[in-house]
């Protein structure tokens, strides 16, 4: 396989731009994200890594700059084009957002039935192959009230998986999660890197995980990306906003 110096970025964000009012949020983000990678964004509240995810995701239009993937640019490529470069995605939401009047399988297939680009009987033999993996076996029929928190988690997770995305999202996968279930978060999301080979995006503010996990860490600061690297260029930096973060131990919001 070739290495990721080789290969094609998997994502580049050039010049992007949000304002919501006079709020300018996004002053013209760049940032490259290579294939195969754990990629985090971090940031202070209200510095902009959520609204960039929205736009990253396709569910928030900017205002100036473009989004590539590879080849397409997002907003370029028409409704169809965007449909596609979707089904590409798999996007794990913060409170992982499960429908309460189904049951976990139909949560899991749920994707698969909206798009209709697996048969019915594949879905659900994915799905079952899913829980199995993620430590779900029996639990198929059972309502999200009856799940732990952790359980949650790993539906949403085989839910984000069930299109085998070549792209991966997750939004603060460890919030509101004790520091076990923390650690088996993290450990999901580098098994499924390795396994799948997907490009994986996480925003977070969990700066343990940022420094265990992750390959290339942005630092995203009043609504620009201040430095982009390893967690190791992290703990070298000698700018200010970034020894602030990194040694405050992060700070959540979006």
């Amino acid at each position: 396989m070739a290495s990721s110096a080789q290969r094609a970025p998997a994502i580049r964000v050039k010049g992007l731009r949000k304002s919501f009012g006079e709020a300018e949020v996004l002053r013209g983000v760049d940032v490259t994200l290579m294939p195969g990678r754990v990629n985090f964004v971090i940031g202070k509240s209200g510095g902009g890594k959520s609204v960039l995810l929205k736009h990253l995701t396709g569910l928030m239009r900017p205002d100036g700059g473009e989004i590539w993937y590879g080849a397409d640019e997002l907003w370029r490529s028409g409704n169809s084009g965007l449909k596609a470069l979707r089904r590409k995605m798999g996007l794990l939401f913060q409170d992982g957002a499960l429908f309460d009047s189904l049951t976990v399988s139909e949560n899991v297939a749920f994707p698969a039935w909206y798009h209709g680009t697996l048969r019915p009987a594949e879905a659900a033999g994915r799905t079952r192959d899913l829980l199995k993996e993620l430590g779900l076996e029996g639990r198929g029929e059972a309502r999200v009230a009856e799940l732990s928190g952790g359980e949650r988690k790993r539906v949403a997770l085989a839910r984000a998986l069930i299109m085998s995305p070549q792209v991966l999202f997750f939004d603060e996968p460890t919030t509101g999660l004790d520091p076990i279930l923390s650690t088996q978060v993290d450990s999901l999301i580098l098994s499924v890197r390795d396994r799948t080979g997907a490009t994986v995006v996480v925003v977070s503010h969990d700066i343990a995980a940022v420094l265990s996990i992750a390959d290339q860490v942005s630092l995203i600061h009043e609504g620009r990306m201040i430095l982009t690297g390893t967690p190791q260029d992290f703990r070298e930096s000698s700018i200010p906003a970034v020894r602030e973060f990194v040694s405050g131990g992060g700070e959540g919001g979006p």
